[in-house]
């Protein structure tokens, strides 16, 4: 009866299991659909077994049927780090491809078309309907036609319009970068502290040895594989289910903290900037940043992860302009605004516009280098003498005058913040000087001081030395003398240049607290044509300046432009280009770059999609298999169904014949 008895047992073990099956495959099958779900499959294994005997050679059990062993959680952890490596890798190259692919729409075609017809014509020839170039080209035929003049005047205006519209849209463009940069970030803190309440969850369901939180696991390794996607990331799981998670090589998750990552916001642009606040000394300004992009970006550094990363390299630090790229240090410029593709298109755009703004006004107005000194009369009772050494001067010689024969002649591009291109002066011989008002640029150099490096005015580079002495008027007696270079547009409170002893010598270091004046720039963002010629054509330079005859030369010269060679694409390179060459060229380099990223992104999105596919057969749930088990199980089912009956009937034929 007893042996009877565990034959009853046999069979409510494997209805049981049969059943439990069932319900696996069915959860398996309601959820096919759902993100992030992993298929699980159960294991058989054997009950107790009851001793009733023993016998010479063995001892005589009796099995209590079959049970669920385990429900196994199907993962290859092998291949979830592989796909969340190069994932991450993946969204580096598209987002930043996708920077690149912007800045090829805003010149309105992939050949730039739209603005090169403006610049210097459509196709091979100058388009006499459209370009600049043709314009001036019509201008050397008559320099006094006052059509002629009228259509350099709008052909410019068009130029800066054209060209103002591509570089306010780059900082658009930035800008929006940007809060997408602030977006991702808050996303990222979203999934760490995720991963941190379900690391405490998972712990406290399978602390006690007897149930796996395969839900929760689920969730847990879907908000890695976002992560992943959005920075470098690193992970390990510990004996107790906790996983640790490290950002860019620092900690983000571990047992007992999540460490969010803060928002450093530059005051000045309003660029978000992600940062650690737990490694940071925010009441010293002082940053540890999220990025370090010291190390070069590469593969074999495994620096070329993550979505952020593109979008940050990508923004760059703020708008720049053909300061940032002409006679810049080439190491520093790779480090810094050449890593950016949008920094680097507004700087080479700017470098173009400034380029033919600078040499057309120089045409018409060039410049020399004077050496003089001017008396100027004090309200203290004293005089000065000032001595201008090697600056900038108007070449009255050579320039060219409008139809009022003004001296100093007008320019046909001007700056919003300097309303005169001279500033006109009285040496003490009583010759009138016209001080060219230069543009606040980077006029420095760098050398090595004492073992450290100095930025340091370069003569070669500024409007020369000026040298300031104060006299008694009484007896001519010198009370007071400062020198130092001449800039127009220092302020008394910040100064550009401050005098520095080093190792015993003097030196004009650069102070780092310096703005630069855009305003005194010719750069897109403080160009303008001249309103004069704009209001009276005619008043544009085309005579000579001792005969007052037309210059024929002078149309010619500005047009021969176009194809003289003095514009350099990078710091540092011995090419150089013409107008035409430089924005055929730097389209070029916008393409070639564009092609490699975007080659490199479809090829690891091919790498990505096949990694996931191997992680699918792992993890994924598919409908035939399922239902196949369903059906073995359902057989199973019954099969233990008949098998209670057959041995009921048994007990039941026996208790009955007793």
């Amino acid at each position: 009866m007893a042996n009877g008895m565990e034959a009853l047992y046999v069979g409510s073990s494997g209805l049981r299991s049969a059943q439990n099956a069932i319900n696996t495959s069915a959860n398996n099958l309601a959820n096919v659909n759902t993100a992030g779900y992993v298929r699980q499959q159960v294991l058989f294994a054997d009950k107790n077994y009851n001793t009733f005997g023993y016998a010479a050679v063995s001892t005589q059990k009796v099995g209590l049927g079959v049970g669920i062993g385990d429900i196994v959680h199907a993962r290859d952890v092998f291949l979830d780090k592989t796909y969340r490596s190069e994932a991450g890798r993946q969204s580096y190259y598209s987002s930043y491809y996708n920077a690149i692919d912007e800045v090829q729409s805003l010149y309105q075609e992939l050949e730039g078309t739209a603005f090169k017809d403006v610049l210097m014509g459509s196709g091979s020839e100058r388009d006499s309907n459209s370009s600049l170039w043709s314009a001036f080209e019509m201008l050397a035929e008559d320099p006094s036609d006052m059509t002629n003049q009228s259509l350099v005047i709008q052909r410019s205006n068009l130029l800066l319009t054209r060209a103002n519209a591509i570089y306010s849209s780059l900082s658009t463009y930035q800008s929006q970068i940007n809060i997408q940069i602030s977006n991702d970030i808050d996303r990222v803190n979203e999934l760490g502290k995720q991963i941190y309440d379900l690391n405490l969850q998972i712990q406290s369901i399978e602390g006690g040895g007897v149930e796996t939180a395969y839900d929760l696991r689920d969730a847990r390794d879907s908000a890695l594989d976002e992560l992943g996607a959005l920075v470098n990331m690193s992970y390990t799981e510990d004996s107790t289910g906790i996983v640790t998670v490290k950002l860019e090589g620092q900690y983000f998750v571990d047992e007992a903290h999540m460490y969010q990552v803060g928002k450093q916001v530059d005051r000045a642009t309003g660029y978000v900037n992600a940062y650690w606040p737990y490694l940071s000394n925010e009441a010293n300004e002082q940053y540890t940043n999220l990025f370090d992009f010291s190390v070069p970006i590469s593969s074999e550094n495994n620096t070329d992860i993550g979505e952020i990363k593109a979008l940050v390299q990508a923004r760059g630090e703020g708008v720049k302009n053909f300061a940032y790229l002409e006679g810049a240090d080439p190491q520093t410029y790779a480090n810094t605004v050449g890593m950016s593709v949008m920094e680097e298109s507004e700087a080479q755009l700017d470098v173009l516009i400034h380029g033919i703004a600078t040499q057309i006004n120089e045409v018409l107005a060039p410049n020399t280098r004077a050496s003089f000194e001017v008396r100027t009369e004090n309200t203290d009772g004293t005089y000065s003498i000032t001595q201008y050494k090697n600056v900038k001067v108007l070449d009255a010689d050579n320039c060219r005058l409008g139809s009022d024969l003004k001296i100093p002649p007008r320019e046909l591009f001007t700056r919003n913040g300097v309303p005169e291109r001279y500033t006109e002066v009285t040496d003490t011989t009583g010759k009138t000087w016209y001080i060219y008002n230069e543009e606040d640029t980077f006029d420095c150099k760098t050398v090595t001081l004492a073992g450290k490096d100095y930025q340091i005015w370069d003569e070669t580079k500024g409007n020369g030395y000026v040298v300031r002495t104060d006299y008694n008027a009484a007896d001519d007696t010198p009370l007071r003398s400062e020198e130092g270079p001449y800039e127009q547009w220092d302020t008394k409170d910040n100064q550009k240049y401050i005098k520095q002893f080093i190792s015993g010598k003097s030196y004009y270091v650069l102070n780092p607290d310096y703005v630069l004046d855009t305003s005194t720039q010719y750069t897109l963002t403080s160009l303008g044509v001249n309103d004069d010629l704009e209001n009276q054509a005619d008043l544009f330079p085309h005579l000579t300046k001792d005969t007052h005859e037309i210059d024929y030369g002078m149309g010619a010269q500005i047009s021969d432009l176009w194809t003289t060679k003095t514009l350099k694409i990078y710091p540092g390179s011995a090419a150089t280009f013409s107008f035409s060459e430089y924005y055929t060229e730097m389209i070029g380099g916008i393409a070639s770059a564009g092609s490699t990223y975007e080659s490199t992104a479809n090829t690891l999105d091919s790498s990505v999609s096949a990694i996931d596919n191997k992680r699918q057969q792992v993890t994924g749930v598919s409908t035939d298999e399922e239902l196949a088990s369903m059906i073995k199980y359902q057989n199973a089912y019954n099969a233990a169904s008949r098998y209670i009956q057959t041995v009921s009937d048994m007990i039941e034929l026996l208790v009955s014949g007793l």
